[in-house]
């Protein structure tokens, strides 16, 4: 290291409490610091601790729960969330760009913020209020079981060509795609995808059940339809079964999802974090049973498994 006064060699000169190593000028006699830049400033947590935190909250665990666990407090969580989510965030731009894919799935995953929207209308609060059902959109690569992209808005025509637009820039060259029967898809789709992507939806139609079964459990599907909207799907890889498995992981692996719970988010940009670090881990850190690797090595995008360590000093 060099002096910052004169310009000179130092020598090593101790360690501080804190065991950053001190250097002493041979020349001028100033001491200088080494301290390393810190991954998750602004805050005081140790890298260690947020680690934890955050592995915490991806394998389901609600705030609450990880608070009562770390002993951090569930603000200190919270701000430590919103700081990876953007991590995450831009780690998923930039990795997950021009990926050659030949089956894409999308969906829709209903969660709500604040309230239901059944209590938003009776309360008479406006759509500009963050609260009411929220919709994560999520697109998955059928072989690489990879997240190619994802948006969280209210499921209107203007999220969901949100969405197809970071799908057109994930993706690179000729793909099949299936949505489920949402209305927003096709024009989107042709608007962005139209040039390249064989396009149909799969329509689900579902039977009406007791009360007491429907209230708590899906209703019974009794049939199918295929919609051919762009081109010449294959109709034997016309699915959607495999990213509502991907619904599943969510739910499961990112609390704020879990129905019937006092877990929903409150804030909008909190619930976004949670989604980019659940993108983030699905991609890079856990290994996927069916392929045996991660997602992100299935595709070619890294060359061994990340740890959540990996993604916040990213």
């Amino acid at each position: 290291m060099q002096c910052p006064s004169c310009g000179a060699d130092t020598i090593k000169y101790g360690k501080d409490r804190n065991g950053n190593q001190r250097y002493q000028c041979r020349e001028c006699g100033r001491t200088v610091t080494d301290v390393p830049a810190n991954p998750i400033a602004p805050m005081r947590i140790g890298f260690d601790r947020a680690v934890l935190v955050l592995s915490l909250l991806t394998e389901g665990m609600s705030i609450r729960a990880a608070e009562r666990v770390s002993g951090h407090h569930r603000d200190t969580i919270m701000r430590l969330l919103v700081i990876a989510g953007g991590k995450c965030e831009r780690l998923l731009d930039e990795l997950v760009q021009g990926v050659e894919v030949d089956d894409v799935e999308a969906d829709e995953l209903w969660s709500f913020l604040n309230m239901k929207q059944s209590t938003k209308t009776k309360r008479g609060l406006s759509d500009e209020v963050e609260a009411g059902d929220f919709y994560t959109f999520l697109a998955q690569e059928r072989e690489s079981k990879l997240i190619l992209t994802h948006h969280t808005g209210r499921r209107n025509w203007n999220n969901t060509e949100v969405f197809v637009s970071k799908l057109e820039r994930a993706t690179d060259g000729p793909f099949q795609l299936t949505t489920d029967g949402w209305d927003g898809y096709p024009y989107a789709v042709i608007q962005h995808l139209g040039h390249r992507v064989d396009y149909a939806q799969l329509i689900k139609e579902f039977g009406q059940d007791a009360e007491g079964q429907r209230r708590y459990s899906p209703p019974r599907i009794i049939g199918t339809e295929r919609r051919y909207i762009t081109r010449f799907p294959d109709p034997d890889r016309v699915c959607t079964s495999h990213v509502e498995r991907l619904n599943l992981d969510v739910r499961m692996s990112c609390r704020r999802f879990t129905r019937l719970t006092n877990a929903f988010s409150r804030k909008l940009a909190d619930h976004k974090a949670a989604v980019a670090v659940f993108a983030a881990v699905h991609n890079f850190v856990k290994m996927h049973r069916s392929i045996r690797m991660t997602p992100g090595m299935k595709a070619g995008i890294t060359r061994r498994p990340w740890t959540v360590a990996d993604l916040l000093a990213a």
